[in-house]
Order: C-alpha cells, then sequence, then structure tokens
C-alpha cells in the first residue's frame, strides 16, 4: 500500500530547501507498489487494466482528490509575479452564486433520509433541491423565478449542483485551489466518487478559496470563452444568461495578483438577491410575484446592464484567443432570445421546453477584437465567418516578420455564405448549424482591422489551407507543438486534432488522429495512428518531451450496452515523431464533454471535472447500478511514465537551480541545472491558460534550441539542425560553471510572438532519459517590436 505523504508538502518543502532544489518533490518516503485500489464490486463490466507492465510503461494514478464549491468544467494555472508555484482557479454553472443559493440542502437531507442513496431504483432525487419548482412563490421557486427568467431550470449542469456533501453548498461556484498548500493533496486512499464522503472533504478543504461573488463576480461564467494576457489577467469573454444558448455581452477580468474580478455593472437580479434572499420578503408580500419590482430578468438590462467594455454580440461558447501584442480574438458562439420567455407557461412547469426560445438560436458570425488597454472591443463586421461552438484556433506565423501572422480556426463551413443564403437570420446573425466540415481557414486579423470598409458588412480577409476528411465541430481537443531552431527558424509548428465526426450526419464519433504542419509550404493534414478507442470529448495535454496525453472520453451515440464501451478509461499517449498511439493505466472514474485536465509544474497531469451527475454512471466499478445522486465533484493525479525509472522504482529527476524570471524575444537566457549540464538533452517551455470543453486552444507546448555553456558539454547545440552556433555566430562562451555549482544552458528565446505567445510558461528541461525536471516559471514578456493593432 502507498504511503500517502501530501504532494504540496513535499512541493513547499523543495522550494523553502533551494532556489529550486525539486528532488522532493515527490517525497522519497513514498513506496511504489502497484495500485492499491479495491476490486471492483460485483455485477459491474469493469475489468482489471490490462497495461500491467509497470509505471515506467503504464503510468500511475493517485487517489481522488475532492475538488470543493463546483465541478472544474472550466480551469486553468494562475500565476502571481514571480511566483515559484501557482493556484488553480476553476468554475461551473452559477459562477455568480452559491450552492445553496440553486439547491436546498434541507431538501437534500430530506431524500437521503428517504433512502436517496440506499435505493437503487430511484435516481436522481437530489432534482428537488433545486430551487425551480412547479409554482411561484416561496424559496422552492425562487430561483428559477426570480434570477432564470422562469426558464427551465432541471436540466444541464443545474442538476449537478445539489450534492449530498452538503456543507459544499455554501461555497461560490468559482474556486481559487492552492496545488500548494500543506492539505491540497491529503487523502484517505479511495479510488471511487462512490466512497467519497464529509471526512474526505474535510482533509483539504484549507486549500479551496472561494472566487466568484466573494471576489467580486457578478455574471455567470459558464460555456464562456478564455483568454490568459501577458501579465496573467485572464479575460472571459461571454457566457451564460439564465438558460442554454444565452449568451452574454460581457468581458470579464480575473486578475490573479488581488485574486479577485475587475469592477462591472452588478445585475438587478443578483443586487436583490443579496438584499432579500430567496425572495423571502418579496413573497411575503406578495405571494404570486414572479420578479423583484422593476427587475424583470426578461429585460436584459436586469441581468445585463451595460459597461463599456461590452461585446457587440452576446455570446455562449465562444472561442478567446491571445494574440500578439496582448490583444485577444472572439469567434462564434450562440446566442437566443430571452424576451420570447419561458413556454408553454413558466409555472406550473410540467412539460416545460422553452420550445420557442430555443428556437432562436443564432450563431454569431461577427469575429471581435477585445484590447485589454482600453478594456474596449472592436467588430470586425467585414470577416464573418460561422463556425461551430467553441471553434479551435490556432496563432500561426506565416512571415519573417513580428507581425506577420494569422489565425488558422478548423471546423468552418466549406463556403461561405451568400448575403441571401437562408440560414443567414438577417446578418449578423446565422440559423445554421451543421452539419459542418474540417475545413481550415485562417483569418489575417490584421488586414481586417486596418481595412478601411471594416464596419461595412462582408466575408473578407479568410483564406483556405487545408481540409480534414471529417468533420471536427465541437468534440475534438486539438495539441499545438512547436520547435524552433537555433536560428530562430520554425522547424515544426504541428497542430494534432483528437477524434472527428463522422456518419451520414456527422454525429458519430471516431478514433481518428490527425496532424498538420503549418511550418511546411503547403500545410496538410496528415492521418496518424488511431485512438484505441472510438470516443469524443478526449482531453489533450502536451507533455515536457512532446508527448500528448489523451485522457477521458465518452461514446454515447451507439447502442452500448457495455460500461467500457461508453466510457474511455485507459489514458493514451500519442507520440508525434511515429504518429502512434499507445495505451497507459486505465482510471477509475470514467469523465466526458464537461471533465478537464491540466499539466501541473511537477509534470504530473490532474484530470478533473464533469458534472457531478454522471461521475456514479450504470456499470461502475464500486457502484455499479449507478446513482446520480452519488457523484461528488473531484479530480484525480496521473503520473506519467517518464517519472519512472522502472515498474515500481520513481526516476531521478534532473534539477534546475536557477533560471530567470522573465525572457524576451530574440535573444537567449541562461538556466544552471544540477550536476553536468551535458545530461540535458531537451529543454521545452509550456504556456499556460485555460481549458474547457475539450478546448485548449491558449496552451503551447515549445521545444527550444540550446546548447552547453562552458567546458561541460561536448560542443554541440541541441535544436535538430545539428548546429552548435548561438545567433551571433559564436560558438561556447564563459566558464561553464555556475556561480553556486552546477552545469549551465544558454537556451535561444523564442524570436516571434506567433511561435511562442507572451504570457505565463513553465520551462522544463530532460535528460537523456527522457526525464522531467519540475518546471521552472517563467513569463514571456510582450514584444516591443511587435506593432499593436488599432
Amino acid at each position: 500500500m502507498y504511503v500517502r505523504v501530501s504532494r504540496s508538502v513535499a512541493i513547499r518543502s523543495a522550494l523553502l530547501t533551494s532556489a529550486f532544489l525539486v528532488l522532493t518533490y515527490f517525497s522519497p518516503l513514498r513506496s511504489l507498489f502497484a495500485h492499491d485500489e479495491p476490486p471492483p464490486g460485483s455485477g459491474g463490466s469493469y475489468t482489471p487494466d490490462t497495461c500491467v507492465q509497470g509505471h515506467n510503461v503504464c503510468g500511475d494514478f493517485e487517489p481522488l482528490t475532492p475538488m470543493h464549491g463546483a465541478e472544474g468544467v472550466h480551469a486553468g494555472l494562475i500565476w502571481k509575479d514571480r511566483a515559484a508555484m501557482p493556484k488553480m482557479l476553476y468554475w461551473a454553472r452559477f459562477t455568480d452564486y452559491k450552492g445553496i443559493d440553486v439547491a436546498d440542502p434541507a431538501v437534500i437531507q430530506a431524500k437521503i433520509n428517504a433512502g436517496a442513496l440506499t435505493d437503487k431504483k430511484n435516481v436522481n432525487d437530489f432534482n428537488a433541491a433545486i430551487r425551480g419548482g412547479d409554482f411561484p412563490g416561496g424559496a422552492a421557486n425562487s430561483f428559477k423565478a426570480l434570477v432564470y427568467g422562469g426558464f427551465n431550470i432541471i436540466q444541464g449542469l443545474s442538476q449537478s449542483v445539489p450534492t449530498r456533501i452538503l456543507g459544499e453548498l455554501q461555497h461560490d461556484r468559482a474556486q481559487i485551489f492552492d496545488i500548494s498548500h500543506p492539505d491540497a493533496f491529503k487523502n484517505a486512499d479511495k479510488f471511487d466518487t462512490v466512497s467519497l464522503d464529509d471526512s474526505d472533504f474535510a482533509l483539504n478543504a484549507a486549500a479551496f478559496k472561494d472566487a466568484g461573488e466573494a471576489a467580486g463576480l457578478h455574471y455567470n461564467l459558464y460555456c464562456s470563452g478564455h483568454a490568459s494576457l501577458s501579465d496573467g489577467r485572464l479575460v472571459i469573454v461571454g457566457g451564460h444568461d439564465m438558460n442554454s444558448n444565452n449568451g452574454l455581452f460581457k468581458v470579464n477580468i480575473f486578475d490573479p495578483q488581488t485574486e479577485t474580478w475587475a469592477p462591472r455593472a452588478q445585475p438587478c437580479t443578483q443586487a436583490n438577491w443579496r438584499r432579500d434572499p430567496f425572495g423571502a420578503k418579496l413573497f411575503a408580500s406578495n405571494p404570486s410575484a414572479k420578479f423583484y419590482p422593476g427587475c424583470n430578468p426578461l429585460d436584459i438590462k436586469s441581468t445585463q446592464p451595460a459597461d463599456r467594455s461590452d461585446m457587440k454580440y452576446a455570446r455562449w461558447y465562444p472561442t478567446a484567443i491571445a494574440l500578439p501584442g496582448d490583444l485577444v480574438l472572439v469567434l462564434g458562439g450562440t446566442d437566443q432570445d430571452a424576451t420570447i420567455g419561458p413556454s408553454p407557461v413558466p409555472f406550473p412547469n410540467l412539460g416545460q421546453s422553452d420550445a420557442a426560445f430555443r428556437a432562436s438560436k443564432h450563431h454569431i458570425t461577427v469575429p471581435e477584437i477585445y484590447d485589454p488597454h482600453t478594456d474596449r472591443t472592436i467588430a470586425l463586421e467585414n470577416a464573418r465567418r460561422i463556425f461551430p461552438i467553441y471553434p479551435q484556433a490556432e496563432v500561426v506565423q506565416t512571415g519573417p516578420d513580428p507581425n506577420d501572422w494569422k489565425v488558422c480556426a478548423v471546423g468552418a463551413p466549406a463556403r461561405p455564405l451568400a448575403t441571401n443564403d437562408p440560414f443567414l437570420k438577417g446578418e449578423p446573425f446565422a440559423t445554421f448549424d451543421g452539419p459542418y466540415t474540417g475545413g481550415t481557414f485562417c483569418l489575417d486579423v490584421r488586414g481586417a482591422m486596418k481595412d478601411p470598409n471594416r464596419d461595412v458588412p462582408g466575408q473578407n480577409h479568410w483564406t483556405h489551407v487545408a481540409d480534414i476528411a471529417d468533420a471536427e465541430d465541437y468534440c475534438c481537443p486539438t495539441a499545438s507543438l512547436t520547435e524552433l531552431g537555433s536560428n530562430g527558424k520554425t522547424l515544426s509548428h504541428k497542430v494534432v486534432i483528437f477524434s472527428s465526426k463522422i456518419g451520414a450526419n456527422g454525429n458519430l464519433p471516431s478514433k481518428a488522429v490527425q496532424m498538420i504542419d503549418y511550418a511546411n509550404p503547403v500545410p496538410l493534414y496528415e492521418q496518424q495512428g488511431d485512438l484505441i478507442q472510438t470516443g469524443s470529448f478526449y482531453k489533450a495535454i502536451a507533455l515536457p518531451d512532446g508527448k500528448v496525453l489523451v485522457t477521458s472520453g465518452k461514446d454515447g451515440t451507439r447502442p452500448l450496452q457495455n460500461y467500457e464501451e461508453r466510457n474511455v478509461l485507459p489514458v493514451q499517449l500519442f507520440d508525434p515523431s511515429t504518429g502512434t498511439v499507445t495505451k497507459l493505466a486505465k482510471t477509475t472514474v470514467s469523465r466526458g464533454l464537461h471533465g478537464n485536465a491540466l499539466l501541473l509544474p511537477d509534470a504530473t497531469v490532474m484530470i478533473m471535472g464533469d458534472d457531478r451527475i454522471n461521475l456514479v454512471p450504470p456499470g461502475d466499478r464500486a457502484y455499479p447500478p449507478g446513482d446520480p445522486d452519488q457523484g461528488v465533484a473531484n479530480g484525480q493525479i496521473f503520473r506519467p511514465p517518464y517519472l519512472f525509472s522502472g515498474p515500481d522504482q520513481e526516476a531521478v529527476r534532473p534539477v534546475i537551480l536557477d533560471a530567470p524570471d522573465e525572457i524576451s524575444y530574440r535573444g537567449h537566457f541562461d538556466v544552471r541545472v544540477d550536476g553536468l549540464a551535458s545530461r540535458i538533452k531537451s529543454v521545452s517551455i509550456i504556456r499556460t491558460d485555460f481549458d474547457t470543453h475539450s478546448l485548449e486552444s491558449g496552451e503551447k507546448y515549445v521545444k527550444l534550441s540550446f546548447r552547453v555553456k562552458g567546458k561541460d558539454g561536448d560542443g554541440k547545440g541541441h535544436d535538430g539542425d545539428g548546429k552548435g552556433h548561438d545567433r551571433d555566430g559564436k560558438g561556447r562562451d564563459g566558464d561553464g560553471k555556475g556561480k553556486d555549482g552546477g552545469g549551465v544552458l544558454r537556451i535561444d528565446s523564442p524570436d516571434l510572438p506567433a511561435q511562442a505567445l507572451q504570457g505565463h510558461y513553465m520551462l522544463f528541461v530532460l535528460d537523456e532519459a527522457g526525464v522531467p525536471s519540475v518546471a521552472k516559471h517563467v513569463r514571456l514578456k510582450l514584444d516591443n517590436e511587435g506593432r499593436r493593432l488599432r
């Protein structure tokens, strides 16, 4: 059995011992044996793990980590200036409220007392706790009536708010997780969601902090787009206004330095709710009231009072992409007309479908640019194009100048829409909703911005690049992998897309892996080896060695009976150098669309999220009947094979002793490592950003060229071209000795912003065995030579 020593205790002790003496990051006190999770229960279809060759081949899963307040549907790392370790910000639906605002703990307790967790025939008993009942008046209906506009609320991720861990309802639905807190990863050796209880959540509660309304947030950021700026601030565009597909005009900003949200106008719905929780006073005086006086949620001024930073178009499920120059491009998204109201009638809601409201759904075709320097947005009316929700996009260098770049997005229809196209609903809206194609088009953002006819509707400044054989809409994660040479040249810029949609209606998932290299003169998608299992909504995480970890995924489109056919449990490893996929260890918790995964500074991967109601499905290994009410939010650490030197032995890791806090374009920087620098065979930086719904556009792996500085090395560079020269034409320099010992690497910075966008990165060095160090936090500063768009 493992001796479970807190990961965060080891992190903190390492940082206190020296600047980055991180060999103790994983405690040497841990025993490394096979998984110690209990055997599966009877009656399910869970089968034993078939990857049994050892941790150095299969990797290893740690026990479950309770996640407080919300599911990690949206998640990313946030960095304070010069901080050694990040924190994690994550959220799910209702970020501007607490769980208790949406769900009544007394009802949950009553359901538990009545056998909700023991009666295997009844499921979703906790839905009764959602404050969206059939009749107006009183707390049972209060949130639906006063905040949600009377729309159907017992659907989607709203059902995940009620939880059997009743204390969690007191927390904001947005949370900060301090991963270096001594209690952060404390656990009781449990591998099954159904086994987690209040005592488990008490173990690490001190590592979590409310980050929604408590931090000044006034809006529901569920299904928003997000992009990180060079200073670490997080830009969040759009989101969720009342019911699904109803978008936000809002641009919200989170500041990691203060751990607060930028001031935005407060909706009267939220302000009234705080003054009169659950409408207690309102209903006492008027039992039939449907909203607070003067605050009808169906009036846009009630839920979205104007801010100067607002977008021109409201969006739900948009993509936000950080651009060179610290701007943010917004693509796609949908909206609906909330003025139509709920239907057939909001009270009572038996059979309520809100059909007319849903029929008003339309796609936003106009890109917008957010400028954080002015806190304003600019609509590119001249560059309209339809994309599916959450289009995958990538900034691509197209020439030698810092301003030679475009944004390439996948999933657009093969043809532009004519002005009189029946799918266009009075431009700029489009009712077209698929099927989509694998068409990839690149937008000349600078050209569109400088166009004197920027405000004239058009479908200009897009160039077709390539096509994928199958559709790639709202299904399929990507990984961005770039390798740079010592001369500043991009040796390769590969984007890998995992899975696709096939079939006559483009709605069946596939096993396909396809890769395009934008550094080629004529970029084309090339088929790679298949994934091990058909599935949608995989998560793809670029690792420090340039391989890609693929996790989670579901196939719910076919009438499959077997639990493991419906849920992809094994982790997979894609090697872009060979195009092959390898099966790794198998998790005990299935996750799908609303799952998430992040690379952490210790080179492990945290897998988390998905709807609480989906975490104990039928066939679950510990509770085969399955029951949504048994689900609780949690995450799980996966340790990839590169962290092990044998079946049961942890690898000795290279150590970064010293590295700069900031690096700049078109230069080099030195990194001091423990021991001989010639042991280091690879250096990479990985940009951190925010992920959701398999959208991972902001995270980027960049392999850097380097050489050993001084007498330690062999004089050869490591950049793929076999040359050992610096950019000034000179070879090795210096005496090779660090001021406090250790070897020194001279590493070439990226030349151009589109090779590696400004922002916060994790710097890794890897030894000859491919073992990564713990990351050093570095910030790639904004490129002053790149001219800002005006």
